[in-house]
């Protein structure tokens, strides 16, 4: 049965994948000889030179995230081996995997498919998109968990590699910092960052300016206090099994944005939405004093040719909810995978493994998940190429990695679509209609379990 958060598209990618006799189970199947014959029996796609041409899908504006430094990089290492970029631009994950989908549903070439979140890997990967990796990881003999700090491992089985790492951690203006007369925190409480955004709140004047901006995504800017949370941090427990909203970290989680909305201490909720807002003008318009954000922004506070940098960022470990907490900060990472009807299984691999480690490394653009990298070298590197080096504080931003217990999560079900919209509708209901804490909480609970009862 096709499960409900299965969207257009990805219906449209499973009738077709079975009118071409690829089900999830025979997707599955394929990795009891992936990596043996995948490579050696399987046709390939050549040049007229005897190259092999791997297709390469991602969502990167190839010219800014510097693309071509990997492009380039990798050929000199793999000669025989080219690569064709199919990217939707603009940083757009969600355009990206809609042409994925229609890629699979219309049969075209792909190689490498680079996801953004766990949730979009799962679901692709519920379709029998991905090539199981063990057997090429066994012959390369290597040991997971010593090279990567993200598990990818679903049902015992991996079907991708981390890409870049994303730890969650503060973002603030330093002149905004300093003009409210607050140091850089080191170790702070949810409620002492809601006391430094009504510090930093200006709102009289020509232009409004708030202490801090949340943006429209569910995770982590509906489950800020989960961060705290060793286990079982998301909508549905670990395992799965039962729906996770009533706890002690949605409710602070909850207040924190209600409490935020209510003291006019960040850009509100209803303009939020209206308007369609994202973080980046927010932040760079000085709009917003600091915001909670991803380590993907560390080279953007430095400048662009489209947006320099006209003040200098410090950085903040993420809020606790209380004292006596640890320091920590949830790792999530990009997926790159190997597509299950590539022709190229063995190449694609290659590349795969490539820029999940050295090609991160000389990109020079974001921290890697890889483990034997260098943490310093690679800030360094990041720091160093941007426009406006002097606006990114290296001191607190290495403080953050040193200090915070960074968490790698299990990934989520399949179904987190639907686990998440029904939390954001709840939300909005509190945010918008004035619907209680307490009823958004109920209300959310319920409908998640049924939703996890039926996938059971």
């Amino acid at each position: 049965m096709i499960k409900k958060w299965l969207s257009s598209s990805l219906l449209v990618a499973m009738v077709v994948v079975l009118m071409v006799g690829c089900s999830s189970n025979a997707g599955k199947n394929a990795g009891t000889n992936a990596g043996t014959n995948a490579g050696t029996n399987a046709p390939k796609t050549t040049t007229e030179s005897g190259q092999t041409t791997l297709k390469v899908y991602t969502w990167y504006n190839l010219e800014n995230e510097k693309f071509d430094v990997i492009k380039t990089e990798f050929e000199k290492a793999y000669p025989d081996i080219k690569i064709e970029y199919v990217s939707a631009g603009d940083n757009n994950s969600n355009e990206h995997v809609k042409k994925v989908d229609l890629a699979a549903a219309s049969n075209e070439d792909m190689d490498v498919i680079m996801f953004s979140s766990p949730a979009h890997y799962a679901q692709r990967l519920a379709l029998g998109m991905l090539e199981p990796l063990d057997d090429y990881l066994a012959k390369d003999g290597l040991n997971f968990e010593e090279e990567y700090s993200v598990d990818t491992k679903v049902d015992g089985k991996y079907y991708g590699l981390p890409g870049k790492s994303v730890n969650f951690f503060v973002a603030i203006n330093e002149n905004h910092l300093k003009e409210a007369n607050l140091p850089v925190p080191t170790d702070w409480t949810w409620d002492e960052f809601l006391d430094y955004a009504a510090k930093m709140t200006k709102l009289d004047g020509e232009k409004k300016r708030y202490g801090t901006y949340f943006h429209t995504w569910v995770n982590p800017y509906l489950m800020l206090a989960n961060s705290n949370e060793p286990n079982n941090s998301y909508l549905v427990t670990d395992d799965h099994k039962s729906a996770n909203i009533d706890t002690a970290s949605i409710r602070k989680s909850l207040e924190i944005r209600l409490q935020a909305d209510q003291d006019k201490i960040a850009t509100p909720y209803a303009e939020v939405i209206s308007q369609k807002l994202n973080y980046r003008p927010q932040y760079f318009n000085e709009e917003a004093s600091m915001i909670l954000t991803g380590t993907f922004m560390i080279p953007e506070v430095g400048g662009t040719d489209k947006v320099p940098a006209t003040f200098k960022t410090v950085f903040a470990p993420l809020p606790k909810s209380n004292k006596e907490d640890h320091i920590t900060s949830d790792i999530t990472s990009d997926l790159v995978t190997v597509y299950s009807k590539s022709k190229n299984k063995e190449a694609a691999y290659t590349f795969v493994r490539w820029f999940t480690t050295e090609g991160l490394v000389v990109q020079g653009r974001n921290i890697p998940s890889w483990k034997k990298a260098n943490m310093e070298e690679v800030l360094d590197t990041i720091i160093g190429a941007t426009n406006n080096p002097e606006m990114i504080d290296k001191e607190s931003a290495l403080y953050f990695f040193n200090e915070s217990n960074m968490i790698a999560r299990p990934n989520p079900p399949s179904y987190t679509a639907e686990v998440e919209a029904v939390l954001q509708d709840q939300f909005d209901l509190m945010m918008l209609q004035g619907q209680s804490i307490d009823d958004t909480i109920q209300n959310a609970q319920q409908k998640i379990q049924k939703i996890v009862d039926s996938y059971q």
